[in-house]
């Protein structure tokens, strides 16, 4: 049944008009009247009779109004949602991001929600490698994290983390001196996030170990960030991380940054743009803008 004919129906109900309805319809009243005869034909019985206050329902038209007015309500409901969803206005974002974006990822969520409240958003920390596969099998929408290298995920650059030490303050004292520590490093216990954790990582320090001749002893082994520098901060040993991950650490342990090859990676959002996502691409856009008016400042 054609929604047009029982939204004729609702509204002719309403007003009890012809003329009236067909003017709030935006219809001439012949096109009107034909819609409620259609309507009845198809139904096989009359809606209205016409009385002395206009179009008066009959008892089939009183039974099938309240059904007809639901239809029309939530047929008028969804092309409003449809229209919501083509606009990238309203719908549901899967997001994942890691200890790189720990502050900037539901920073720019949260400013976002203020201007799109109808969006809902399920924000997980899980591994870069984990929220790469999920791109690629479209059940991530977005990611917050190190720009992967591949040719099918696009990105948008946020900023630059780079490798630093983290290391308890009692076992840097000694060290000859801070700019002398690479020299150290082998002598002391090398707590390593594992591989299989954090993949891009592992290959970032093995690439600058191997640019800048560094041996590194590891005698422990952590499946995330935290725990290493929960580690470091019992005085166990050292470890490489992000700087991102300065965040997330206690007064007990002093980072010392690294400089040179293979040192910085790019930071930002990742999205599969073979899938065609307004809500996606709306949010995109945003960031890009925020990341603007951040720059400026």
């Amino acid at each position: 049944m054609e929604f047009d004919l029982l939204r004729a129906f609702c509204q002719l109900a309403k007003s009890g008009n012809y003329r009236l309805a067909s003017k709030q319809l935006y219809i001439t009243q012949s096109a009107l009247t034909k819609k409620i005869q259609r309507l009845e034909s198809n139904i096989g019985a009359s809606l209205f009779s016409r009385g002395r206050n206009g179009a008066e329902l009959t008892h089939a038209g009183k039974t099938l109004l309240a059904e007809a007015q639901r239809l029309v309500d939530s047929m008028q409901a969804f092309q409003q949602l449809s229209g919501s969803v083509v606009n990238g206005t309203e719908g549901h974002l899967n997001i994942g991001f890691g200890v790189s974006t720990y502050h900037e990822a539901p920073k720019l969520i949260a400013a976002y929600k203020q201007q799109q409240p109808n969006v809902h958003i399920t924000l997980n920390d899980t591994t870069s490698k984990q929220q790469t596969d999920e791109l690629l099998t479209h059940e991530l929408d977005i990611s917050f994290n190190r720009i992967p290298d591949s040719p099918v995920l696009n990105s948008l650059t946020l900023f630059d983390d780079s490798l630093v030490i983290a290391i308890h303050k009692d076992l840097l004292k000694q060290a000859p001196s801070k700019t002398l520590i690479i020299s150290e490093l082998a002598k002391w216990p090398y707590l390593k996030l594992a591989q299989h954790r954090g993949p891009g990582l592992d290959k970032q320090i093995q690439q600058y170990c191997i640019a800048n001749n560094i041996e590194l002893s590891k005698t422990q082994e952590a499946d995330d960030i935290l725990t290493l520098l929960a580690l470091v901060s019992a005085n166990i040993g050292f470890t490489i991380v992000p700087s991102s991950a300065q965040q997330i650490s206690n007064t007990r342990v002093e980072f010392i940054a690294l400089q040179g090859e293979h040192a910085t990676w790019p930071v930002g959002l990742i999205w599969n743009g073979e899938s065609e996502n307004p809500l996606r691409d709306r949010f995109v856009d945003f960031v890009a803008k925020q990341s603007e008016i951040e720059a400026k400042r």
